[in-house]
């Protein structure tokens, strides 16, 4: 269960949303503007918030500059309403961890916010001993299961944290960046899958879903013997993790000089973008089948 601070001018709309999440068991307060929701951010203690992405008084890239500012460990989502991509697109640069459409709330809000909970709230039994690490490198061999994904990202996350790399929202937004690595080179790359046949993101990675078509690729060549390849490489000023499959790649340059956060509202490169968004520098090898997510240090 996380604290959210919900911001949201419309009542009506605050009620629904407000309903949502607390079937999820969350706790919800809500405020009706961003300086209201700074004002409760300085009463309590919050974990995450869901907010309007076109506030009143502030565009939503002030609003979580400030939340960053005085509240590094604070997490924000925004709701972005159809023809606000550009602001949206401002926002994750600013430093919001995700922006979930208007148009595909009711899908896809509640597997956002559980999804970052998850990153954000990794259990951390190594954590003195961490923190005497001065730098390190990990190479992961890993079969087509997403059971694998979430303890690997929550094992970066530890290490970048236990060694103080970065605050709690810079982590969570990095966790969020590799768990859409890990599940594009495992459905799309390995297994030649798109969007539009496998279960979204946090089903597939905590609820274990799964399809005909997925288990049939699983269980004939070539796909059933590709692999991911994830090397990760950190020390005091950087985080680096490499993420390898064994399919064919995509076209990189041509992807991304069309890539805007329309296509994301359409459910396009949803995860690509947010990679690019959330990282501090992404690097695609020539195949297209090879990324690496960069993140430097800040200590909060």
């Amino acid at each position: 269960m996380a604290e959210i601070l919900l911001v949201q001018s419309s009542p009506t709309r605050a009620v629904e949303i407000r309903i949502l999440l607390e079937r999820k068991a969350h706790a919800v307060k809500h405020a009706c503007n961003g300086r209201d929701a700074i004002q409760a951010l300085r009463q309590g203690t919050i974990d995450l918030v869901v907010s309007d992405l076109t506030l009143k008084e502030m565009s939503g890239s002030e609003f979580v500059r400030g939340v960053q500012a005085h509240f590094p460990d604070v997490v924000v989502i925004f709701i972005t309403p159809k023809g606000a991509e550009q602001l949206a697109e401002e926002s994750l640069v600013a430093g919001a961890v995700a922006c979930v459409s208007d148009e595909q709330l009711q899908g896809l809000l509640i597997d956002t916010v559980e999804t970052v909970c998850r990153v954000r709230f990794g259990n951390d039994p190594y954590g003195p001993l961490l923190a005497k690490l001065q730098a390190n490198s990990f190479d992961f061999d890993l079969p087509n299961e997403p059971r694998l994904i979430s303890p690997l990202v929550t094992l970066v996350l530890q290490v970048a944290e236990a060694m103080h790399l970065l605050p709690a929202a810079e982590r969570t937004r990095f966790g969020f960046a590799l768990e859409h690595a890990l599940v594009n080179a495992m459905y799309r790359g390995n297994l030649g899958l798109g969007p539009s046949v496998t279960p979204r993101h946090h089903q597939t990675i905590f609820g274990h879903a799964t399809t005909d078509l997925i288990e049939k690729r699983k269980a004939e060549s070539p796909y059933k013997e590709r692999r991911t390849q994830v090397r990760v490489d950190v020390d005091r000023t950087v985080l680096k993790v490499t993420v390898r499959d064994g399919g064919d790649g995509f076209d990189v340059e041509n992807f991304f000089e069309k890539a805007t956060l329309t296509r994301l509202h359409q459910g396009v490169g949803y995860g690509l973008l947010f990679m690019e968004r959330l990282t501090d520098d992404l690097e695609f090898n020539l195949e297209g089948n090879e990324v690496t997510l960069t993140k430097n240090a800040r200590p909060g």
